[in-house]
């Protein structure tokens, strides 16, 4: 897999880079004297590209009114004789799923013929311009990261990616042993995955696979079930369990 590298500048209209410049001032220091940003587009492709399929690439992702802000190279390239050196932060989707973002990106590219790009991950890259002679310490630099950047959803690039690999191999499906342990078996695994159940829920999970379903749940059930549950519970219903039950019924019994 190939990894390319594009970019458009800029990534925040003016008045939200005037917004940020001041709430930066405000909460990390007031020594940021301007702010400059853009995206880069992050391409996985299964084989390198022609001309023809990059020009094709490019006017896709490129602004029709405004070629001039799109480029293979970053616009954030501060001169060697700026003292200090400004700073440069990058942040991004989190390389553990695709977003659907990249989902649609891909899908307009193969629609162009474009079959090769398998996945289009957009980040935003910050350059920092600093008053007076002195450098952001570590401290001001995570209090700056900790603005721009949803800490669930994403995370900083401290050097421009080169794979999407982030070499995290999935755990293992398995059951819990519910029928066998009991509702302790629930609190368990409530515990240690943070699924946030109460009372209420163990006892009717509990009675649900023991007593209906007849078998023990996966973890993933578990997980993921009981996450979209509690999303789509309603005060009218007043239960987080419909969405475990449908995918339980999903499985044979045992």
């Amino acid at each position: 897999m190939t990894l390319l590298h594009l970019y458009r500048t800029p990534a925040l209209s003016a008045f939200q880079t005037e917004a940020l410049l001041d709430i930066v001032k405000q909460q990390v220091t007031p020594g940021i004297r301007e702010i400059e940003t853009e995206h880069c587009f992050n391409i996985e492709s299964s084989q390198p590209l022609d001309a023809d399929q990059m020009r094709l690439l490019q006017w896709l992702l490129a602004e029709t009114f405004e070629p001039g802000n799109f480029s293979d190279t970053s616009f954030l390239t501060p001169s060697l004789s700026l003292v200090p050196r400004p700073s440069i932060f990058e942040v991004g989707p989190r390389m553990n799923f695709t977003t659907a973002w990249s989902t649609n990106a891909v899908s307009v590219c193969h629609s162009c013929g474009l079959k090769m790009i398998s996945r289009i991950e957009r980040s935003r890259r910050y350059l920092l311009l600093l008053d007076g002679p002195s450098t952001m310490s570590h401290e001001l630099r995570a209090s700056f990261l900790s603005l721009v950047h949803d800490r669930m959803t994403e995370c900083p690039y401290p050097e421009p990616l080169t794979t999407f690999e982030t070499g995290i191999k999935p755990e293992p499906v398995r059951m819990v042993p519910l029928r066998e342990q009991g509702r302790q078996a629930l609190v368990e695994i409530n515990r240690k995955m943070g699924l946030g159940l109460d009372d209420w829920d163990l006892d009717y999970y509990t009675n649900l696979f023991v007593n209906d379903i007849k078998r023990d749940p996966t973890n993933v059930e578990c997980f993921d079930s009981t996450s979209r549950s509690r999303t789509a519970s309603t005060p009218a219903t007043g239960s987080s369990g419909a969405g475990l039950l449908l995918t339980a019924r999903k499985l044979p019994r045992r």
